[in-house]
């Protein structure tokens, strides 16, 4: 088995599970910035930033497949990966650029109502504010959250696969 691939397949699984535990509990970006848990953890609680930040983590985990299909496809005998993981790149590019799309009419729509910068004081806010005790951490409408994009995700891979299965 070549290094390379052997690489690639395991930065592709490291990348792909990040973005998986990203997807189902958005407040383990806090992770990657200390000290601003107060601040994600408001994100989290606002639904359409909690939402925004699980499609966030579905990019990453489908950037995780991408990389770990094309590595792995690389290998003798599993060009089918390969395909796979050009499927993958197309539905990543689509949903990046329908997400895009969504993000710019958002900030559009936030700057006539007088908004649009808000959110770098509401980030300055939450960081000297901290953490706030929340009971329960999880509601039933962030677990419904979570299995619709874990669901999605999962369509997202089955519609490539099958694209790749049934390649002309």
């Amino acid at each position: 088995m070549p290094h390379g691939a052997i690489f690639g397949v395991v930065i592709g699984l490291a990348v792909g599970v990040c973005g998986f535990v990203v997807m189902q509990d958005p407040m383990k970006l806090s992770m990657l910035a200390p000290g601003e848990a107060g601040y994600y953890q408001r994100l989290v609680l606002d639904r359409w930033s909690r939402i925004s930040q699980r499609l966030f983590g579905l990019l990453i985990c489908l950037f995780g497949s991408v990389i770990l299909s094309a590595a792995a496809g690389s290998l003798p005998g599993l060009s089918l990966l390969k395909t796979l993981s050009n499927g993958l790149m197309v539905e990543m590019g689509m949903l990046f650029a329908g997400l895009w799309v969504f993000g710019v009419v958002l900030f559009i729509v936030q700057a006539i109502r007088g908004h649009a910068l808000d959110w770098l004081k509401l980030r300055q806010k939450g960081i000297e504010l901290g953490p706030i005790a929340v009971y329960p951490p999880v509601t039933a409408a962030m677990s419904r959250e979570s299995r619709i994009v874990t669901m999605s995700f999962f369509i997202l891979l089955a519609v490539a696969l099958l694209a790749a299965i049934w390649r002309p």
